[in-house]
Formats: C-alpha cells, structure tokens, sequence
C-alpha cells in the first residue's frame, strides 16, 4: 500500500541534522478497516546520498486519526521561520507528549 504523504509542500527539517524529510503515514491495514500504522519522516531527494533514510516518528498500529488530530495546526504551531519550513522536533514533543511514541 501506498503512505499517506502530510504536506509535500513543506520540508519537515530535523535541528539535529538539518536534514529535509517529507512527512508520511506507513499503513498496515486493508480495505474496509481503520487505518493503522507509523508516521515517518523520510529523505525524498535523489540527488542526496541519504536518498530514502527513514526515521521513525510514532509506535507501529498508530490510528491515523489520532496522528490528525495530534498534529491538527502544525502548519503553525511547528513552523520555523520559512513558511514551508517544519520543525520535525516540534512534531516529536507533540507526538511524545501525545503518548505515540
């Protein structure tokens, strides 16, 4: 199955390594059950030598639904200056504060 990609427009950065990921959600479940899996960060870029390096966000079996809402606003609350700038460690804290992890 396909991820579900949060905002391709944005560059979810880690301050730890500067790295731009896109923000997807991993799903394990089938039709006509509710979406469950990991959301992840992953470098999209081909031209870098990381190309495909994936970090884990959140816990396996994870409701979608639960990630939305956790996260419902990032497009403000985590914003790092640039508009189309994320902050990945915002996102953690919330998602770790959230019990996800």
């Amino acid at each position: 199955m396909a991820d579900i990609d949060f905002g391709l427009a944005y560059h979810f950065i880690d301050p730890d390594d500067g790295a731009p990921r896109q923000l997807r959600f991993r799903h394990t479940c089938g039709p006509d059950q509710p979406i469950v899996g990991q959301l992840i960060a992953v470098i999209a870029q081909g031209a870098r030598h990381d190309n495909g390096h994936t970090i884990t966000l959140t816990r396996s079996d994870v409701a979608l639904d639960t990630v939305e809402t956790v996260l419902d606003g990032w497009q403000t609350w985590a914003a790092a200056g640039d508009p189309r700038l994320i902050n990945l460690a915002a996102i953690r804290r919330r998602l770790t504060a959230a019990g996800l992890v």
